[in-house]
């Protein structure tokens, strides 16, 4: 996690205290669920620190060699409406930068051209964390953003990949000089496209499920209708290859499950009656992005990674899985998920119970 130095003043006695490379804990789902629709005002979060060292100790009954770890409120002034997704949660998108590598998707990207320009913030914006970019050396990859394709909706072909890094690392570098685009282009390209041959199988299956199973969430389904709704899901699985404990799957059966009022998967898949390929494309990227996140997170375990985005219904359902315990095996990466009980609270205990069983108990397909 991103390491921060915090100098406090006490107002009444101005003594202060100084602490030194403090590792920043990652933010919950509760915390971003309190916020969520509040982004764009300042905002307040509790700020919990580890690996404290103090530098500097003006209160002589605090022993500063003690001092191992902080919890407190924090009261910002600063709005984040560019949310980071890293390993455990996510953090305001200022606290994402120093060494760590960002990878910021296309509203990211356009967030940042619309409000930087050499480096300097224009007129207009309200204070917000992501002005912590402004002034330092931040390594960007542009990969996420480039394999969303030209609208969003299709894949993009080589050439169309090629034009997109270079006008998005552009943009970047006119908006924020200092921003580094790492790693280079050929290096980018032969990723990008890598995942993307690599994954077509995968992706048109994942596709295929998603044309059937989004018309089925697209109303409200009542208690009584909802076992028989989890067996058409499970079986369309299975039926497409889909594996059943899959972080697609999970997605699914939250947005079947969860209350209304707070249902960030169904945010994010957007079911109707006529789902399109354009649709299932768009809300594959999504997930596809996690998927980027965790396989960064699992290749370079050393590297601070952040998926930065401003789409709160993705943040809200990255916290809320609370995956964790990376591993590759292989080609492929497993992990656990310990989903928040928000993402499934129209259940009643035993019938999640027994949604969970069947999902790690049917056939694993690819």
């Amino acid at each position: 996690m991103p390491k921060i130095s915090l100098k406090y003043i006490e107002d009444a006695s101005d003594r202060t205290i100084e602490l030194r490379e403090a590792e920043i804990a990652p933010l919950g789902f509760d915390d971003l669920a309190r916020m969520a629709d509040k982004l764009n005002q300042p905002i307040s979060f509790p700020l919990r620190l580890s690996g404290v060292r103090v530098s500097q100790n003006e209160f002589e009954d605090l022993d500063g060699q003690t001092v191992k770890s902080v919890i407190a409120p924090l009261d910002s002034t600063l709005g984040s409406t560019t949310i980071g997704l890293v390993n455990g949660g996510w953090l305001p998108s200022g606290f994402t930068s120093g060494d760590s590598l960002l990878l910021p998707d296309r509203c990211t990207v356009a967030a940042i051209r619309s409000r930087f320009l050499g480096g300097v913030r224009k007129d207009g914006p309200h204070d917000d964390f992501l002005d912590f970019l402004v002034d330092q050396p931040i390594r960007i990859n542009p990969m996420l953003c480039a394999i969303e394709g030209v609208n969003g909706r299709t894949a993009p072909s080589e050439s169309e990949l090629s034009a997109l890094f270079d006008k998005v690392a552009k943009g970047i570098q006119e908006a924020l000089p200092h921003a580094v685009i790492f790693p280079e282009k050929s290096a980018v390209m032969q990723g990008a496209l890598g995942l993307i041959r690599d994954a077509a199988e995968s992706f048109a299956l994942k596709q295929k499920f998603l044309l059937k199973a989004a018309p089925l969430l697209a109303s409200s389904i009542g208690r009584a209708k909802r076992l028989e709704l989890f067996s058409q899901l499970f079986e369309l699985a299975l039926e497409c290859g889909i594996s059943t404990a899959s972080m697609l799957m999970v997605t699914v059966l939250s947005a079947a499950s969860a209350n209304q009022n707070l249902n960030p998967a169904k945010k994010l898949l957007k079911p109707k009656k006529q789902y399109t390929k354009g649709d299932a494309y768009n809300a594959l990227s999504d997930l596809r992005a996690l998927d980027l996140l965790i396989a960064s997170c699992t290749d370079f375990p050393d590297l601070r990674v952040a998926l930065l985005t401003d789409d709160k219904a993705l943040a809200l359902l990255w916290s809320g899985l609370q995956a964790h315990s990376f591993k590759r095996s292989g080609s492929a990466i497993r992990y656990s998920i310990n989903a928040h009980r928000v993402l499934f609270s129209g259940l009643a205990d035993d019938e999640l119970k027994s949604m969970w069983e069947r999902a790690t108990n049917s056939r694993q397909a690819r």
